[in-house]
């Protein structure tokens, strides 16, 4: 879920749904323009801005704005115009909801806008580490560190090891000599 929300929206209904989120913790922002939206999304540098197009059409201009900000955008739709939504994705948008904001609906949404920033700032920054590029790694290599975590966490008892890995203690034995670890 992402921690600080800026609402872009004069309708007191979609501030409504929004309080839902902030009863769980959430930051809220609140602008009700274009001009002091865009403004707040620099300033205040949320994770998710969330974008009433009843306020202005959300556009690749203006997205494009929004995303300098590190936030993801989150379209609000009005009723019955599914294809605002669709045009808001197309432009850049990570989400979008239609209204009548339905506040569940609302707070998943924004949970998956969130994840979207925060993996866009992953891959600008180049990697987790601030700066280091990101070294996958083998399923081997995976595999021998939940063996070793597993035997370190059960003190070297290979049946509890197992049985916490799903595997049978014999499975467990032959790994332990395949990648020769010593516990």
């Amino acid at each position: 879920m992402a921690e600080r929300l800026l609402l872009v929206s004069a309708d007191d209904a979609v501030a409504s749904a929004v309080g839902a989120l902030v009863e769980r913790g959430v930051e809220l922002v609140r602008e009700r323009d274009e001009s002091t939206g865009v403004a707040a999304a620099l300033r205040v540098r949320p994770d998710v801005v969330m974008w009433d197009e009843d306020a202005i059409q959300v556009d690749q201009p203006l997205v494009a704005r929004l995303h300098e900000s590190g936030a993801a955008v989150l379209a609000i739709t009005p009723v019955g115009d599914a294809a605002a939504g669709v045009r808001a994705l197309r432009d850049g948008a990570e989400q979008f909801v239609a209204k009548p904001v339905d506040p569940e609906y609302l707070a998943a949404a924004v949970a998956r806008a969130a994840d979207a920033s925060r993996w866009r700032r992953v891959a600008e920054q180049g990697g987790e580490g601030g700066g280091e590029r990101h070294q996958p790694r083998t399923l081997a290599e995976v595999e021998r560190e939940q063996i070793e975590r597993a035997l370190r966490h059960h003190h070297g008892n290979r049946t509890r090891a197992a049985r916490e890995l799903g595997i049978s203690r014999a499975t467990l034995i032959n790994k332990i000599r395949v990648y020769a670890l010593d516990l």
